[in-house]
């Protein structure tokens, strides 16, 4: 199966649609515009996109991406307006990440809870159908 290029798709949704060509790029690309920028906001671990599905940030590579920043933040020169303005921007991204971390860690202690929940109440429930 060969991809097709963008201009191609959007000539035959366009001739599909009835609709102008330029229209239907403008819409494409206004909507992968936000979902790139949902994708990295960071404001959720979690992300589900209709028809691409669901996007979820890792615990391990949060770490790593915090650990990186950090160790990056601890060697940054700011000497000059531009590479201080770097440096806010790392501190900015840190903190988004850390937030997620904290969002992730959350979600991973609720499971946990619902697991012991549910395994709490299948024993109860094999316990209530022994009885006479």
């Amino acid at each position: 199966m060969k991809p097709k290029k963008s201009n191609q798709l959007y000539r035959q949704v366009s001739e599909d649609l009835n609709v102008e060509i330029d229209l239907v790029e403008s819409l494409i690309e206004f909507y992968y515009k936000d979902v790139r920028k949902q994708l990295t906001s960071l404001s959720y671990p979690r992300i589900n996109i209709d028809g691409l599905g669901h996007f979820v940030a890792r615990h391990g590579v949060v770490n790593k991406a915090i650990e990186r920043i950090s160790k990056g933040l601890q060697n940054h020169d700011t000497s000059t307006f531009k590479a201080y303005y770097h440096k806010k921007a790392m501190e900015l991204k840190l903190e988004l990440l850390n937030l997620v971390k904290q969002k992730i860690d959350k979600e991973f202690e609720r499971k946990i809870e619902f697991l012991k929940n549910k395994n709490n109440e299948s024993s109860t429930k094999s316990n209530l159908g022994e009885q006479d």
